[in-house]
């Protein structure tokens, strides 16, 4: 028997229903806005999705050690010191993982085109000040990260 074709389909979407708490479902409308809380719900679930997927095996492996220290360290933002021991337990970890080879000259270059300069660290920090910016101008083209060098 042939299933029959839901009026609720499109080429690539599907209805679906689900239940939410009530605080939840108001939740999810007020951050929608004026986008939707259908669209607020499909955002923040294909956000979770890019965020279980680490870019590499060892990354997965150090973003999971991370993870495990700062329930150790925690709550290593509350103090000074706290801080300092889980920045110190993270260069650690770092530093078993440091490569012996030389990087190849292609990705060098790529690193020092997209980002402005030809020093590790100051790409490093030109990175890490995209990376906490506010949510809404996250993910910029590299000629906004250009301008961020300057800062």
């Amino acid at each position: 028997m042939k299933r029959r074709k839901s009026t609720r389909e499109t080429k690539n979407m599907i209805q679906t229903a689900l239940w939410l708490p009530r605080e939840m479902h108001e939740q999810l409308k007020i951050a929608g806005g004026e986008r939707g809380l259908g669209d607020e719900i499909r955002r923040r679930l294909q956000s979770s999705f890019e965020a279980l997927e680490p870019a590499d095996k060892a990354t997965g492996t150090l973003l999971f050690e991370i993870n495990q220290l700062a329930a150790l360290a925690r709550p290593w933002h509350a103090n000074h010191f706290a801080f300092e021991v889980f920045k110190a337990a993270i260069n650690e970890l770092l530093s078993k993982r440091e490569p012996k080879g030389q990087a190849e000259p292609d990705a060098i270059a790529e690193l020092q085109t997209t980002y402005g300069d030809d020093k590790p660290d100051v790409i490093g920090q030109i990175i890490a000040r995209v990376l906490a910016m506010p949510p809404l101008l996250k993910r910029p083209h590299p000629p906004v990260l250009l301008m961020l060098k300057g800062d």
